[in-house]
């Protein structure tokens, strides 16, 4: 991302820095995000995370040259509370981009803030013409989260996966810039 620190609707995004690890490993650890962190493969989306691990997680996000994942920083009590990441590895007119914000944070304007970040560098500084994001069909909140911020359902690919020993499907979503460009000119005109 060019600008590393952006603040908007009361969250300041910026680059992890050592500091924030004890504080992440709280995050990443609190029992409401098992299955929804999405961490890459490596590191377990269930188990809790040794200090080490987080660590880990940190300097691969700061090594990666076709992603970013920034700290979301609450700007009033600048306590980290959460992370938002896009994704192009795959192709950089079709990332992804998520974000995760710790229980005893969430439904305060956070993860709105800061995936509409995310959301407007990926449609205004790249050549990002849809962003997706993919999500557990057993993850309503999550699923109800992505349709608030203006993704739209785009498939599934059916039993992707076992939670609870019950399969589940992984949802698909989907924003075309267009969609983008609308919903930003109604959030303005209100």
């Amino acid at each position: 991302m060019s600008i590393l620190a952006r603040h908007e609707g009361g969250i300041l995004l910026r680059a992890f820095e050592p500091t924030d690890v004890p504080e992440l490993q709280g995050i990443l650890n609190a029992p409401g995000l098992a299955g929804r962190r999405y961490l890459p493969d490596e590191f377990s989306d269930l188990a809790p995370l040794a200090q080490r691990h987080v660590e880990a997680l940190v300097n691969q996000w700061q090594k990666e040259t076709k992603a970013w994942t920034l700290a979301v920083v609450d700007a009033g009590a600048l306590r980290l509370v959460g992370y938002v990441r896009a994704d192009w590895r795959w192709d950089p007119h079709c990332p992804s981009a998520h974000g995760v914000i710790a229980p005893d944070a969430q439904r305060r304007g956070f993860g709105t803030a800061a995936l509409s970040l995310a959301l407007g560098y990926l449609f205004e500084e790249t050549p990002a013409h849809v962003v997706s994001a993919w999500l557990a069909s057993w993850n309503h909140p999550g699923l109800a989260f992505a349709a608030q911020c203006g993704y739209f359902r785009a498939g599934q690919r059916p039993r992707a996966g076992v939670h609870d020993s019950v399969f589940f499907d992984e949802v698909a979503f989907d924003m075309l810039r267009r969609e983008w460009r609308a919903k930003e000119a109604t959030r303005h005109a209100a």
